[in-house]
This record gives C-alpha cells, structure tokens and sequence, in this order.
C-alpha cells in the first residue's frame, strides 16, 4: 500500500511543508495547528495545514508593515 502524498510524517516534514521554523510549531500546536503526535512522530494532514493557516493568516483589522526577521 502506497503511502499518500497528503499525509506528512515527522516535525521536520509538517514544518517545511508549512513553511514555519520549528522553534514556533510548540507555538501553533497549542493554537491548534492540525498535527497529532501519534505512534512515536508527528503527523498531519495537508489539506489540514492549508485550511489552518488560511484561517490563521486572515486579516481582522488594520496591518502595519513591520520588518521580517
């Protein structure tokens, strides 16, 4: 059985994928960032991670420009 493209395995695979530094996934996990530690390694779903982060991304009000880091 082939394994699905949709189905990312390991921190480092989910923070790649979403484009996020591992020093803040503790961060979105707590603020319920799609992926579940299950088995010994993180796993989430990519369809998950789409729709969280274009929810999380949504501006409420007013942006100001600020440098990145």
């Amino acid at each position: 059985m082939a394994e699905s493209q949709k189905i990312l395995t390991g921190k480092d695979e989910i923070c790649a994928y979403a484009k996020i530094g591992k020093s803040i996934f503790p961060d979105l996990i707590a603020k319920g960032f799609p992926a579940v530690y299950w088995g010994g390694k993180w796993r989430a779903y990519t369809d998950n991670i789409e729709t969280f982060m274009r929810a999380a991304t949504m501006p409420t009000g007013p942006q100001e420009d600020k440098d990145e880091e």
